[in-house]
């Protein structure tokens, strides 16, 4: 899948590495050019952010529906004629998201559990994710369950404190933390579990036509403005607000890496030994204001 294929107003999301610590940034597409990906500008503290590390791209195409990820080159700020936008340049390849994997949603939610019809031993468990395909239950210690067990499993979710029973067969055994576990195979997917399903991606993920499209220049067609774009990428005009901020690996908190913060403001006094010394000022003022008052 090449960028042009991106339709505008898509979710794109930026993970990138600052000293170590993963962050994840967020903006929308607008379309894909020779160059790279344009998308809105994104600021910190009032100025336009700059990565020239390599960083995963996660992109939820709006035509679709699917989730691409490609690795970026650089993100860095762009000036074209119709304002300042991030591009995004790459080298790899847009590739989709796993479908065959059915997407599991984390609920954590108490529930009671039967083991081969035995109604009349209930067991408590926690159910701890769940998908199209199958369940993972937390369970309490002394619950014994091995693969191939029938198990049969009621909890409930949601405002109106709904009712779901699912029937599920055990293929595995794990942990969760120190916590004994299992991993069942759903056996019965009914109307409930679709619907309880699909309002969770939808909790997880906004409907796509929810999201406006950036046009930049509604007189002229989409492939015209695209050709423009590029012409301004070629000029590399830097963006009108000149000053930006760009993240490296380095420390995030040093200084140099910091907007608002000068060297030279970071080599005088801490907030603290300020504080301490308006405070020793203040009480000798007040001590000198009570000697005045004896001699008097």
């Amino acid at each position: 899948m090449n960028l042009s294929d991106i339709s505008n107003g898509s979710e794109v999301k930026i993970h990138a590495s600052v000293a170590g610590h993963g962050i994840v940034l967020m903006t929308e597409a607008i379309f894909g050019c020779s160059a790279g990906l344009l998308v809105k500008p994104m600021e910190y503290f009032g100025k336009y952010m700059r990565f020239l590390e390599p960083a995963n791209i996660e992109i939820r195409n709006k035509r679709d529906g699917r989730i691409y990820k490609f690795v970026s080159t650089t993100v860095t700020p762009v000036r074209t004629r119709y304002g300042n936008f991030h591009l995004i340049r790459y080298l790899s390849e847009l590739e989709p998201e796993n479908s065959r994997r059915a997407e599991r949603f984390f609920i954590d939610r108490l529930g009671i559990m039967s083991i081969n019809g035995n109604n009349i031993d209930l067991k408590n468990c926690t159910v701890h994710d769940i998908s199209m395909r199958g369940i993972s239950l937390v369970l309490d210690n002394d619950t014994v369950c091995n693969e191939g067990d029938r198990i049969d499993v009621r909890f409930r979710y949601g405002s109106s404190l709904h009712n779901y029973e699912l029937s599920t067969v055990v293929v595995r055994n794990f942990k969760v933390g120190k916590k004994k576990a299992i991993g069942c195979s759903i056996s019965n997917i009914n109307v409930d579990l679709i619907a309880f399903l699909v309002s969770m991606k939808n909790e997880k993920h906004p409907n796509l036509d929810e999201i406006p499209e950036t046009n930049l220049n509604p007189k002229i067609p989409a492939k015209q403005q695209i050709q423009e774009v590029e012409e301004d990428i070629a000029k590399d005009m830097m963006p009108e607000r000149r000053e930006t901020i760009t993240i490296t690996s380095r420390n995030p908190y040093d200084p140099d890496n910091l907007p608002h913060v000068s060297r030279e403001e970071a080599s005088t006094k801490t907030l603290r030994q300020k504080k301490r010394e308006q405070r020793e000022e203040d009480q000798a003022r007040e001590i000198e204001n009570l000697l005045d008052l004896r001699n008097i």
